[in-house]
């Protein structure tokens, strides 16, 4: 037990690594920044991030969430980045033990995680992003699983078809466009990873998650019915629920639907 609570002890380290590269990501991409050069530094002053400074969700707390140089407040969205990560790479290493799963799906989780954060303050999926993860996807499924290529390359295309012919719906019924490009392509990236069945639940979960939101936010704040609403998280979301429990989900609806 206690070799076990280590192992998640270090995959949350390893994970919340990749969360502060993340947050490198996040920030710099919109903006068309190099995500390599300079090293980290202060928006607000410019400052370089000194390497103690920058141990994620400690540093936060160390520092008070603060600059060490011109004490401007830090965004909670860094620790949190982190830790979600940190927390999906747990979840990952239960769900697959050390596998190359592990490998490839936690590589999904963390384009969608930049994706979505992006997503939420922007309303923009960028391409390099979307590009990067089909890259590790047809990668590391070559190298690794070629026994899936055909499985990635149907996902692929059912996360294409279904997202073009819900926003073709949506544009009919609403007579404006409700879904970006953007989303159309992360679906189908998306796709590549979890093939045609699994990305077939992520939209149908993904669906359910974002009319559900969006419905709460029409109630809550008085949105407008038809209103944009970054669609890219419930995809991920969607994409991650599909993947980890689809297959118990589906089970769970056969049994309820058909007694």
């Amino acid at each position: 037990m206690d070799i076990l609570w280590l192992e998640f002890l270090f995959i949350f380290i390893i994970g919340s690594a990749i969360g502060s590269f993340l947050n490198v990501v996040i920030y710099r991409i919109p903006l068309n920044k190099s995500i390599v050069f300079p090293n980290s530094y202060c928006p607000k002053c410019n400052r370089s991030i000194r390497p103690y400074e920058n141990i994620p969700v400690i540093s936060f707390i160390f520092l008070r969430g603060k600059c060490a140089g011109c004490k401007e407040k830090i965004s909670l969205q860094y620790p949190i980045v982190e830790a979600i990560m940190g927390l999906l790479a747990m979840l990952m290493l239960y769900s697959y033990n050390w596998s190359w799963d592990l490998l490839i799906f936690g590589a999904m989780v963390a384009v969608l995680l930049a994706l979505s954060v992006i997503d939420i303050a922007t309303y923009r999926l960028p391409n390099k992003i979307i590009i990067t993860g089909v890259i590790i996807a047809v990668v590391l499924t070559v190298l690794l699983k070629r026994e899936y290529v055909l499985n990635m390359i149907l996902g692929g295309l059912t996360g294409l078809f279904l997202l073009s012919l819900m926003g073709l719906i949506s544009k009919l019924l609403l007579r404006k466009d409700t879904l970006g490009m953007g989303d159309i392509k992360l679906a189908g990236m998306i796709g590549l990873y979890l093939g045609p069945f699994q990305t077939a639940g992520m939209f149908i979960i993904g669906v359910f998650v974002g009319a559900l939101v969006g419905i709460s936010l029409i109630i809550a704040r008085g949105k407008k019915w038809g209103q944009r609403i970054p669609f890219g998280p419930y995809l991920a979301i969607g994409g991650v629920i599909a993947l980890l429990w689809g297959d118990s989900l589906w089970q769970w609806y056969i049994s309820f639907a058909l007694p």
